[in-house]
């Protein structure tokens, strides 16, 4: 069932008062989903109730009961409305396929940008905050190179080797989605405020966190399930033997994702991490290739993605995506070589943007996605 906006934000604030009520984190969350037909029945139940399912007690029970402020919460979601931030609830039917298949998503999932379908075929790129120039270098790169294939790529928006791989998705003409570990209007690190921007342009960020959450330290390895849950597979790029690189790779592997890790000299405190990782399993990655030849489905769905929307074109919409093969094109020249005026190209472009084959950059100019 479809619901309206003023429901669903009812729902957000049901949501947000269950889970203010300390001891209900997803996994209780999911299982009293399971016992219950709605989150207002929940809400609702009794005390005895609550306490007859498996591993709830009175204590929990109590809070739950006694716990509860819905005028606080409602206050909260006309908060995020006016911040304007958007929204998955865990029951929604666009909520991204991905993180559904974990055991612990969030049960509301605040986001800035756009997620799209094609985000659903995505790696993370993640690593040391202390990186060096190799990994920097590396990281950006490599992901330039995923987006140039068609392949979302997700980070956290720290320093070092997720900033790197932001801004190489971004260079590359491709989708990037950050999640943070804060909320979403507070840009961590500071540094990061005209990235955070281009990555709103063109991709998402995403938060579980309420207004006013500031940057603390055990939001960001409980984020990184997130991270890894909405990818395919994750690659680690120089962590220490402590990294919260490698906290991602413990999520990657019980959400049955595949882990890659970057080999590098034992003699660097930032190797030891990734090196561990591969005596332990994780596949030694050294190129692009090794992640299509691990993953075949993933660049097989990209070429099936790119032929399913190539189908669709008209074949006045063929003959200018074929005018930006040699890059960037500026809107007279493309009303020039077209032959066609700008106010009948202008429809046409937009078709394509809206199709998500080209993308419009400063100065009236249009590239390839």
């Amino acid at each position: 069932m479809n619901l309206t906006d003023s429901d669903r934000k009812e729902k957000l604030a049901e949501l947000i008062n269950l889970s203010l009520i300390p001891g209900i984190g997803p996994s209780r969350f999911y299982q009293l989903v399971s016992a219950f037909d709605s989150i207002s029945s929940i809400l609702g139940a009794s005390e005895s109730t609550l306490a007859s399912l498996p591993g709830f007690g009175s204590e929990i029970s109590r809070r739950i009961r006694n716990g509860q402020n819905l005028l606080s919460a409602r206050k909260i979601a006309d908060e995020i409305e006016k911040l304007g931030w958007r929204y998955f609830l865990y029951d929604d039917s666009d909520y991204p396929s991905p993180l559904k298949e974990i055991p612990d998503r969030p049960p509301y999932l605040f986001y800035l940008g756009e997620y799209r379908n094609a985000d659903n075929l995505a790696i993370a790129i993640v690593g040391s905050r202390s990186t060096s120039e190799e990994g920097r270098l590396f990281a950006e790169n490599l992901a330039g190179t995923l987006a140039e294939n068609g392949v979302t790529v997700i980070s956290g928006m720290a320093r070092g080797t997720d900033i790197s791989a932001h801004r190489g998705a971004l260079n590359g003409g491709g989708r990037t989605i950050a999640v943070f570990g804060c909320s979403l209007e507070i840009v961590y690190p500071p540094e990061g405020r005209e990235l955070a921007k281009k990555i709103v342009d063109n991709g998402a960020i995403f938060s579980e966190y309420l207004p006013g959450t500031v940057p603390y330290g055990p939001n960001f390895p409980k984020r990184n399930r997130i991270i890894s849950g909405l990818s395919q597979g994750v690659i680690i790029i120089e962590a220490a033997e402590r990294s919260g690189a490698l906290s991602t790779a413990g999520h990657a592997l019980s959400q049955n994702r595949e882990v890659f890790a970057v080999p590098g000299s034992p003699r660097l405190e930032t190797s030891k991490g990734t090196n561990r990782l591969i005596k332990e399993g994780a596949k030694l990655l050294t190129s692009v290739e090794d992640i299509f030849s691990e993953l075949p489905r993933l660049k097989g769905e990209v070429k099936a993605q790119q032929a399913r929307l190539a189908a669709e074109l008209t074949e006045t919409e063929r003959k200018v995506i074929q005018l930006f093969a040699s890059g960037p094109v500026h809107l007279d020249a493309l009303s020039r070589q077209m032959n066609t005026p700008v106010t009948e190209l202008m429809p046409i472009l937009l078709a394509l943007e809206l199709k998500g084959l080209i993308r419009e950059l400063a100065g009236k100019r249009y590239i390839l996605s």
